[in-house]
């Protein structure tokens, strides 16, 4: 399995790694809904973490190449309700980001709450225009309500490919950190958010985005 869940105290650890770029496949989504329901019910803040040198390059494109359109638009519309899930997740989120992050990889990183990437030779973007593909409402709202708005014209049109520290300035990021760091500040953050009353939490964090969420909401009934 791709995934591997542990707690640690208020904290749920989900490591991402499936070998090769991370891919949000059928199964991974699958997945992925399985832990969050298991994180969902201990109520924990999660840290979310990729493998060593990727984070995510997005979807599974031999699903979208395989010709099978049916399956191509079943996997689309399953990570969308999946990064949904994300956006209006009632407990932190926070990102620790091992490397490259493209595609549906950055639509979580918006989606996140919190986003830590770590110095290094790592590409990040949403490279949708670029590959000849509309950028769906749950990867566009979030974006424009978590980028810079400075950023938002060549961050969603054109394609900008991002360092870390880019990205940062983008708003991809909130934070990057040494590599030797990351773990460690991503594990600070999601402990100091877990720790709060997640009541309250859930209900400002969904206020907050309420407008988004009802458009994203809109595009996937």
């Amino acid at each position: 399995m791709a995934l591997h869940l542990e707690f640690q105290d208020n904290v749920a650890v989900l490591r991402h790694d499936d070998g090769k770029r991370n891919v949000f496949s059928p199964e991974s989504i699958r997945d992925f809904n399985d832990a969050l329901d298991e994180i969902e019910a201990k109520k924990a803040a999660l840290m979310w973490m990729g493998r060593e040198d990727c984070f995510s390059a997005g979807f599974d494109l031999k699903v979208v190449k395989s010709g099978d359109a049916d399956a191509a638009a079943a996997m689309v519309q399953a990570g969308g309700e999946l990064a949904f899930r994300i956006f209006t997740f009632p407990h932190p989120v926070v990102c620790a980001v091992t490397g490259h992050c493209l595609a549906l990889g950055s639509v979580m990183l918006v989606c996140a709450d919190k986003r830590i990437g770590m110095a290094g030779d790592f590409k990040y973007g949403l490279n949708e225009t670029a590959i000849d593909m509309d950028l769906p409402a749950f990867g566009y709202e979030p974006a424009v309500y978590r980028l810079s708005e400075a950023h938002r014209f060549e961050s969603i049109v054109a394609a900008q490919i991002h360092s870390p520290e880019s990205a940062l300035a983008a708003g991809f990021l909130d934070e990057v950190v040494a590599p030797e760091a990351l773990i460690d500040r991503a594990m600070e953050h999601a402990s100091r958010l877990g720790a709060l009353p997640q009541r309250a939490f859930a209900a400002n964090k969904l206020l907050s985005r309420s407008i988004p969420i009802e458009r994203i909401r809109a595009s996937l009934s």
